[in-house]
């Protein structure tokens, strides 16, 4: 029997224990700090009517009504393989989508891009699951199929392995050549520059992803819950970088990247660091997490030239590198094209409401 309740300031313990007794059989584990959505939840629901939909043994649910806007969201999905408890999960938000007018229903997405959204499609991939990846049971996204969503938007991202990379060199030869003779200054992102640039970082961050599907702009408490001082540490800040227009004096475009340091299977509360961590690792790859560059300096061939940037000390410390959680559709993409890779992909699925 599933209980309908909407949020009112507290939420149950099954909803944080039900992810431990589901993902506990799986070779990869989701990692959710239960203080963290409890505020996330509080900040959420002065922009947000949320409703939540648990039978507390099998499935949770979250319905998310934006006060603007005609679409509903669902997040916070975490389910055993069970379509019929689904089938009456989704039917209790469809019925309150269609009450409050809403045309569709799209997730999932824990309130914004910033926190989790995106369903994984496959298998797990060679690498099992880096940092922040969207995982899942294999099985979720066919019980959204034949609840009767549709892929709405999808991602992939691309591990280029050891043997190809002098590829990448070759096929980059010219981005690598150029790059001293752009009009930028490469400002290598250490905890000490994101500490002193953590405002224009935070705008930086705003009109990159701005314009992306789904995106919705997040207040500064909300950006520092995850990007802060414990972010900027895990860093690698031989790779990572803020392109500075030379004549302007503008952050321009930004490339964050870390390694993957799933491997070291960190405790929840413990946040890597990469002077202490990079060296325990037994294979280094390279997670190119956050790129993108700002509207205003596009059409410049800035995505070729920080990809470039991070090249020129790849080899020295890394074996491999994953290009993480592009939109299909993007840009980004064309980077690796003409390259071998092994790819994932991940979708975010939608619903229109019949009311």
């Amino acid at each position: 029997m599933i209980e309908r309740f909407p949020y009112t300031g507290t939420l149950p313990e099954r909803f944080f224990t039900l992810v431990h007794q589901l993902y506990a059989e799986l070779p990869y584990k989701q990692k959710e700090d239960s203080s963290a959505v409890l505020r996330l939840f509080e900040l959420e629901s002065e922009r947000n009517e949320i409703i939540v939909y648990m039978d507390h043994q099998q499935i949770r649910l979250v319905g998310i009504f934006p006060h603007d806007g005609r679409e509903a969201h669902f997040g916070f999905w975490e389910t055993t393989d069970n379509l019929p408890l689904n089938r009456q999960a989704f039917a209790l938000l469809e019925a309150d989508a269609a009450k409050r007018g809403r045309t569709s229903i799209t997730g999932p997405l824990d309130f914004n891009t910033f926190q989790r959204y995106r369903l994984r499609l496959a298998e797990k991939p060679s690498w099992g699951a880096f940092d922040r990846e969207p995982i899942n049971p294999c099985y979720y996204g066919a019980i959204l199929e034949q609840l009767g969503f549709e892929q709405k938007i999808t991602f992939e991202s691309r591990c280029i392995r050891k043997e190809d990379i002098p590829a990448v060199y070759s096929d980059k030869k010219l981005f690598l050549e150029e790059l001293e003779k752009i009009p930028y200054d490469f400002v290598p992102v250490t905890p000490e520059v994101w500490q002193q640039f953590e405002s224009e970082i935070f705008e930086l961050v705003q009109h990159v992803f701005g314009s992306n599907p789904a995106y919705k702009p997040v207040s500064r408490e909300q950006f520092n819950m995850l990007y802060n001082n414990a972010y900027a540490q895990k860093l690698c800040p031989y790779s990572s970088v803020l392109f500075r227009h030379r004549a302007s004096g503008r952050f321009a475009a930004m490339s964050f990247c870390h390694p993957n340091y799933q491997p070291l299977l960190l405790p929840v509360s413990v946040s890597p660091t990469f002077a202490q961590d990079y060296p325990r690792l037994a294979k280094k790859v390279l997670l190119a997490k956050s790129v993108g560059v700002h509207p205003d300096f596009r059409g410049q061939g800035l995505m070729n030239y920080l990809g470039a940037y991070g090249m020129l000390c790849f080899q020295e410390l890394y074996e491999e590198v994953i290009f993480c959680l592009m939109r299909s559709d993007n840009y980004s993409t064309h980077f690796t094209d003409m390259l071998p890779y092994e790819s994932a992909r991940y979708a975010l699925f939608e619903k229109p409401v019949s009311i």
